[in-house]
């Protein structure tokens, strides 16, 4: 099964689905380096968003503001499939996207910000552990063929 393939397979999975999928015992390994790799990026964001974006100069001449761009860039496609399972309507999961990607990253709410980024951090490592268990279980299986 190409990579491809395993995250058409994770979209096909519901979010309870994906949950249970990563929290089995035979899963740990991927749903760590998800939570690592997938995590990272909103992480990165908030913190190159709230620390070192100056917003006192022009965002576009700053690098850190390009890395922003970037990581919603990279959040937002995994948070949109996840939420276009749980609202079944795409129009609702573009707003949730947009809403929650914007509260991490303009909100000067401290506590919003970082709830919005706990819950980026969980639907991004969850549904990158899945691709990871997903894809490492087609690849056993065909090794065993």
């Amino acid at each position: 099964m190409s990579a491809t393939a395993a995250v058409s397979n994770v979209v096909c999975l519901g979010i309870v689905d994906q949950v249970k999928e990563a929290a089995k015992k035979t899963n740990r390994i991927a749903t760590v380096a998800g939570f690592v790799l997938g995590g990272f990026v909103p992480t990165a964001s908030f913190t190159l968003a709230h620390f070192e974006v100056n917003a006192s100069q022009p965002l576009w001449l700053q690098m850190p503001t390009l890395l922003v761009l970037a990581g919603l860039i990279y959040s937002a496609k995994t948070v949109f499939d996840w939420a276009k399972i749980a609202f079944k309507h795409p129009a609702k999961a573009v707003g949730f996207v947009t809403l929650l990607e914007g509260v991490m990253t303009f909100s000067h709410t401290h506590w919003l910000s970082a709830v919005a980024l706990a819950l980026l951090v969980g639907i991004n490592g969850i549904a990158t552990g899945c691709n990871l268990a997903l894809d490492t279980k087609a690849a056993r299986k065909a090794m065993r063929r």
